[in-house]
């Protein structure tokens, strides 16, 4: 079959389309003939060794980490996902004709959503949900923090968090290309930094008591914002580290305010975990919750695509169309 092969060099790493053979079904898999993947920022970081480790002999693999596509096959031990289904996954190696997924780890793709917008929304829900949940939940009416807010995951942090009963939302954007996108979304403000120098807004915003949750997607120097704009007894959740994977807090100020520190990760969940985050994702309304795509390209054009994150220009997801045009 046909799939989109990470070719490592000396110098870093190229993508092109290759012929790989096609996956086992094992027990407890599903079959996926694959319509779309989406962009992730850890796309640019693969290749390099992170968020996974490249195979010892040098060899190619598939590219890609979601996706949406067709149940053709299931196999044995499966319940609740038939041959036909649409559904939408986090599984690696999906930048191919079709790739095998645990029938746990899969969501049906809503009738009204499109195989391109199950493929841009799965990573965004799973990462809201897994941040929301590590922050010990949304109390109706809480003060919410979005950090990033312009990215795939940003914008479904902000929509998440008003379909959760959130008060007061504020997202955190580098320019104001996406204000009305968010606004739409959720966002009652929308702060325009390239980093530090923020925190006085927040507190400015929520008549000094500040915000009682912040999802981050950037880390680095604005960590020490999201301290000083907490309110007391407020959760921050660290979701990505654009900015860098080290920052500097006022621990004087962390514990006056009896902060707490969360960071979440899909790579050291237990499949049991990792089962639970989906079905909190399937008990969504998802009607209410569409993705927003920046654009579709033809998988011939996925090296393209997958430097767009590291612009800054894409408002929502990139996403990938797999298979001939």
């Amino acid at each position: 079959m046909k799939a989109v092969l990470i070719h490592r060099r000396t110098d870093g790493a190229t993508l092109a389309l290759g012929d790989v053979p096609e996956p086992e079904l094992g027990h407890g898999q599903v079959r996926i003939s694959v319509r779309a993947v989406s962009v992730n920022y850890a796309d640019r970081v693969v290749p390099q060794g992170g968020y996974g480790t490249p195979p010892a002999d040098g060899a190619a693999w598939v590219a890609g980490l979601d996706g949406a596509g067709e149940v053709t096959e299931v196999g044995d031990g499966v319940s609740g996902v038939q041959v036909g289904d649409r559904v939408m996954a986090m599984v690696p190696g999906s930048l191919a004709e079709q790739v095998v997924a645990d029938a746990r780890f899969t969501v049906p793709v809503p009738p009204a959503w499109s195989d391109e917008e199950g493929a841009a929304g799965i990573v965004g829900l799973l990462t809201g949900c897994s941040a929301f949940t590590a922050a010990g939940g949304l109390r109706a009416g809480e003060g919410v923090v979005v950090t990033g807010a312009t990215s795939g995951m940003g914008l479904q942090a902000v929509q998440l968090a008003r379909h959760l009963g959130a008060g007061r939302i504020i997202a955190v954007a580098r320019s104001d290309r996406a204000d009305d996108v968010l606004h739409r979304l959720g966002a009652d403000l929308v702060l325009h930094s390239s980093g530090p120098g923020f925190a006085e807004r927040v507190l400015d915003a929520t008549g000094g008591t500040g915000a009682d949750v912040a999802v981050d997607h950037v880390g680095g120097c604005y960590f020490p914002d999201l301290v000083a704009a907490a309110a007391v007894n407020g959760r921050i959740v660290n979701v990505g580290r654009a900015a860098g994977a080290e920052a500097t807090a006022d621990l004087e100020a962390f514990s006056l305010k009896q902060l707490t520190l969360r960071g979440v990760t899909f790579r050291t969940r237990t499949p049991a975990e990792l089962a639970a985050l989906y079905q909190q994702v399937r008990n969504l309304d998802l009607t209410q919750l569409r993705p927003v795509i920046a654009r579709v390209v033809p998988w011939t054009q996925t090296e393209e695509a997958q430097a767009s994150p590291s612009t800054g220009t894409a408002v929502g997801k990139v996403v990938i169309r797999v298979g001939a045009e």
